[in-house]
């Protein structure tokens, strides 16, 4: 499994308009049931990712908040939401680090 695979969908997925950034942003899709996978950072405040660990919804770790930034169009993200299932399946299905 190629390691960026699946940062590579979560950028392509943010092309498509399927992923929302943010900590405000992606607790409101969470909480609206619009959110089919949740990515945070390792690192990411604990009690943040909480949160979002907390939710029934998948969770993925991604290395940093650099990174998951960097896939996103943004500076920094440390928590995104992929609003699409298939998306969500394959960002999973490529993921290395599940919680």
């Amino acid at each position: 499994m190629e390691k960026d695979k699946a940062l590579r969908l979560i950028g392509l997925a943010n092309r498509a308009g399927k992923v929302i950034t943010g900590i405000e942003l992606c607790e409101k899709a969470v909480k609206n049931k619009k959110a089919k996978l949740v990515v945070i950072t390792k690192d990411t405040a604990e009690s943040t990712a909480d949160i979002f660990k907390k939710a029934d919804v998948p969770v993925v770790l991604v290395e940093s908040k650099e990174k998951l930034g960097s896939f996103t169009g943004k500076d920094i993200r440390s928590v995104a939401v992929v609003t699409d299932k298939n998306f969500a399946d394959a960002i999973v299905k490529e993921s290395e680090e599940l919680v």
